[in-house]
Parts: structure tokens; sequence; C-alpha cells
């Protein structure tokens, strides 16, 4: 148990110190919920890496960016206008 909490730790499981107090299905739920984590920041990773690529060799096929950023001709009074509009819709 000793062995496994400390793997844990080293591979960054947040609550390896908890371990024995925890079930072994507790634990299990902790080491799946931490491998999500990772795949999920590894899949960003990815999609960053994917666009950085994409903007070096081939930047025609780059995605449109959404209409909700401010565009390079807007004063500074017109992004603080657009920044605070939802306050005055309430």
């Amino acid at each position: 148990m000793r062995k496994l909490q400390r793997q844990a730790a080293e591979n960054g499981v947040a609550q390896a110190c908890a371990f024995f107090d925890m079930t072994p299905g507790e634990i299990l739920l902790v080491l799946l919920s931490h491998a999500k984590a990772q795949h999920q920041q590894l899949l960003l990773l990815h999609a960053g890496a994917h666009l950085q690529a994409l903007s070096f060799h081939a930047p025609r096929q780059l995605p449109p960016l959404p209409s909700h950023v401010p565009g390079k001709s807007m004063t500074p009074d017109e992004m603080k206008q657009r920044l605070l509009s939802w306050r005055r819709k309430e």
C-alpha cells in the first residue's frame, strides 16, 4: 500500500496522502479521475500544437476567430463598452 501511495504521489495525484483513509474503490476513483484530467490536459496541448503548426505551415487553414473577440481596429473605449455591455442588460 505504501508503494502505491508513493507512486501516486510521484505522479502528481493530489490525494495520495489520504489513501490509507480510503477504500480500494475510492482509491480507484481518485486514480481514474487523475488519469482523466491528465488525458484532457494532453488533448489541450495537442490542439494547441496543431494550431501552432497550422499557423506556421498553412495559415489559410486556420479556423476563423469567434465573433466576440475584439478586432485590432477597436479603441480602448470600445473594448471597455463591450466588456461592460453585459451589466447594462440587467
